[in-house]
């Protein structure tokens, strides 16, 4: 794919030769210049020798080479159109075939998190905590006061000018400063720019927000402890330099694939990234080249790695050795005569651009996919691969208690990639048809001749005839050479898909299912139970206390074994209350124990009318006696 910008009026688009369109048909435009020329200097000639009176007509009426330069104008654009129309479709089958595949590895790395293996790891969730919603709680991320307008009622015009211009002021230094600290993409000036506390103070956050500790290891820290020191360790994130080193901490440019926390990602995730990266990776590979004679060579992926360029005149100096047998006049010449595109330049192309895959390609892969034959056999036996482990992992468990039929999309997706893949194969495989391109390529060489015919009869000036045949001729020849390139997007280098630089994209999608589960879902639960308890301790806390005060928790209990005329007789006056002691099953220990905060209430409320109607029943007992 040819990469260029807007320049002025595209004018920087016209010293482009390889891949030109228009280059190409500068050969058919000048043979009709030389073709005029020859008519225009011989019908002079003949001229001169014929009496004065007569001048030499070939036709009488532009109409007759009008009505042919119409047909096959209509000719030309009706597969100038199509050619644009297989073009896109190819664009369109290859990113839809990718979405689908790229669904079915997320959601299976989604289930996947919902394993008991990672339950330690799992953030707490909004079903366990619904009182909160009664606190008037938020989830938003930052906050900060509206400077846009002012109530000016009663203030001067100066003064409220003042402001406005304050207000301007204070606006342009935070889109400054959130141009560093927001932006999506890494750059070298967001990794040199240091968060101040006057910077961090301008993102207001109130005590309303629901937002604890924030966990950028994706809680992988909290699974798998350091078998040494027992430490906590994490995969992409060092866990050990957190909190104040925080932001001296940088990535190694790897994303969610690095290993600087102290450990590898999940097994599971890494053979389905590698499943998925190479089913993606031979499909592209079978598209772009679906020879069994010819090699088409597979490549490591390393994360992080600079992107494949998409327009081949960019490709390092290196890789240009590699994948042209000629030089560039020569390549360039070669373009214009139609000769680039031989079987063996095709295979030395691909060759030094070979499709990456994460984590390589085994030697019994590829041993069995040489024993596949023809490219549909082959990404069907990887398709068949990523399939059974999904499946097979499924009946184990590893994707935990979601239901068989959710499970199901995941197949439904693969198929629906596979449809995909076969649609770019129609298109790939299937040429246009031959019929209408031997007409078109006739009637473009016909014009060659016509079009000068034409003109000789009806320009008045040499140059101007010369000039509007060369036109004619190099528009309707470069709207033909427009379709040729396009009908074939796969193999037209370099009017093809970039498909190695798709399949980049689709690699380093895939490195974000090692990232875990959100940064943010962590709360702290200390500060959701303060908020849930509207600054009330918690039972917990309530029992270190003294509770005398508190006679619905700790209630003085009479000793209902003795009455009061054997306590008399025991010598005991007034034996001190029983020691009340906390049913284990009454109370819970902590919150985390009951399913939500109705539980915790009405288990209170349970027991304190149980102690409520004990003391009521032992003063009834009593109260007779003492009378007497």
């Amino acid at each position: 794919m040819i990469e260029y910008f807007r320049g002025p009026y595209g004018a920087n688009l016209l010293f482009r030769w390889h891949g030109s369109a228009l280059a190409k048909a500068f050969i058919p435009g000048l043979l009709s210049v030389a073709i005029y020329l020859a008519l225009h200097y011989y019908t002079a000639s003949s001229s001169s020798s014929s009496p004065a009176d007569e001048e030499l007509y070939y036709v009488n009426h532009p109409y007759a080479i009008g009505v042919l330069v119409s047909s096959v104008s209509f000719l030309i654009i009706f597969r100038a159109n199509y050619g644009y129309q297989r073009y896109w479709e190819a664009c369109t089958t290859v990113h839809q075939l990718m979405s689908k595949w790229m669904d079915a590895a997320v959601f299976a790395s989604v289930f996947h998190l919902q394993s008991k293996h990672h339950a330690d790891m799992k953030p707490p969730s909004f079903f366990h905590f619904d009182e909160l919603n009664e606190l008037n709680l938020t989830r938003d991320r930052e906050q900060r006061e509206s400077t846009s307008s002012f109530d000016n009622g009663g203030s001067s015009s100066s003064r409220s000018e003042m402001m406005m211009e304050s207000a301007r002021s204070e606006s342009s230094k935070t889109l400054r400063r959130r141009r560093y600290e927001k932006s999506i993409n890494e750059t070298s000036d967001t990794r040199g720019y240091i968060r101040t506390e006057s910077n961090a103070a301008a993102d207001h956050c109130d005590e309303t927000h629901l937002l604890g500790p924030p966990r950028l290891d994706g809680g992988w820290g909290m699974l798998y402890p350091n078998q040494i020191n027992g430490k906590p360790t994490a995969t992409y994130y060092d866990i050990s330099n957190d909190g104040k080193k925080r932001q001296r901490q940088r990535p190694d440019g790897k994303g969610f694939a690095s290993t600087q926390g102290g450990r590898t990602p999940s097994l599971f995730l890494q053979e389905l990234v590698h499943l998925s990266s190479l089913l993606c990776a031979v499909a592209l590979t079978t598209l772009r080249n679906d020879l069994d004679d010819v090699e088409s060579p597979l490549d490591v992926y390393i994360p992080g790695q600079p992107w494949p360029v998409a327009d081949p005149i960019k490709l390092p100096k290196d890789v240009k050795r590699q994948a042209y047998q000629h030089r560039r006049l020569s390549r360039n010449i070669r373009y214009l005569l139609g000769m680039d595109q031989t079987k063996r330049s095709r295979t030395i192309y691909n060759a030094a651009r070979p499709m990456l895959v994460i984590g390589g390609v085994s030697d019994n892969e590829i041993a069995f996919l040489q024993r596949a034959r023809g490219p549909y056999a082959k990404t069907q036996l990887v398709w068949s691969w990523l399939s059974d482990f999904i499946i097979r992992e499924h009946l184990a468990g590893s994707m935990g208690s979601v239901a068989p039929p959710i499970i199901s999309r995941l197949v439904q997706f693969l198929s629906d990639g596979m449809i995909y893949y076969n649609h770019a194969r129609k298109i790939m495989y299937t040429p246009f048809p031959f019929p209408h391109a031997q007409l078109s390529a006739f009637f473009v060489l016909m014009m060659v001749v016509a079009i000068p015919f034409l003109m000789n009869q009806y320009a008045n000036e040499v140059w101007l005839g010369a000039t509007l045949s060369f036109l004619t001729v190099t528009c309707l020849a470069g709207l033909h050479e427009v379709a040729r390139e396009l009908e074939n997007p796969f193999r037209n280098a370099p009017n093809d898909v970039p498909l190695c630089t798709l399949l980049a994209f689709y690699n380093e999608a895939l490195i974000t299912t090692f990232a875990g589960f959100h940064p943010d879902a962590y709360w702290d639960q200390a500060d959701v139970l303060k908020k849930r308890n509207n600054g009330v301790p918690s039972v917990d806390e309530k029992s270190d206390e003294d509770d005398d005060d508190d006679p619905l928790l700790m209630p003085e209990l009479p000793n209902i074994g003795l009455n009061g005329e054997e306590k008399k007789a025991a010598g005991m006056e007034a034996p001190p209350a029983l020691p009340y002691e906390r049913p284990s099953s009454a109370i819970p220990q902590s919150v985390d124990e009951i399913d939500s905060l109705k539980e915790l209430r009405e288990m209170i409320d349970s027991q304190a009318s149980k102690i409520k109607e004990l003391q009521e029943r032992v003063l009834k007992r009593d109260r007779p006696k003492t009378a007497l």
